[in-house]
């Protein structure tokens, strides 16, 4: 008698987790994943792209080995500039943190933010023409580097 009551709670259990777990508007990273993000990111850069060329969430910003930002933001890369913007789950709007034009960036680099606390950090350094150097901690670095490398190539 038990194992048939288990047979019947578990997968209602089941059903109501998984019903219980947040949908993509109420996640940190806003709706990165889905496919409203394209024209929802494009029309927050309002730079005259067509496309998104990369986009990560859960990146971390630096300036000058100085954490600026932890975990939550959407970085993306249009045709025409690099953004990193928070997403507000009480309005449903990301705001902009951080934007260079394509044709602002000098340099694009690797860094290892050494840290005595928690594991190190290997990011990407982008410079602009006053020599700050911004650095985002990005799990697909060789992609992002590529899309940045082709920005700044269309761009000279």
């Amino acid at each position: 008698m038990k194992s048939i009551k288990v047979i019947f709670i578990a997968p209602i259990f089941f059903l109501l987790a998984a019903c219980s777990s947040p949908g993509p508007m109420q996640q940190y990273g806003g709706p990165i994943n889905t496919p409203v993000f394209e024209p929802i990111a494009l029309d927050l850069a309002n730079d005259d792209s067509e496309h998104i060329l990369f986009k990560e969430s859960n990146v971390t910003m630096y300036e000058n080995d100085s954490l600026e930002r932890l975990l939550g933001g959407a970085f993306f890369i249009t045709e025409n500039g690099v953004y990193l913007a928070y997403w507000n789950a009480q309005t449903y709007q990301y705001s902009l943190t951080y934007k260079i034009k394509a044709d602002e960036i000098t340099k694009i680099s690797d860094h290892t933010v050494v840290r005595d606390y928690l594991p190190d950090s290997d990011i990407v350094v982008i410079t602009d023409k006053d020599n700050r150097e911004i650095g985002f901690g990005i799990s697909k670095r060789n992609a992002a580097k590529y899309s940045l490398e082709k920005i700044m190539k269309q761009n000279e």
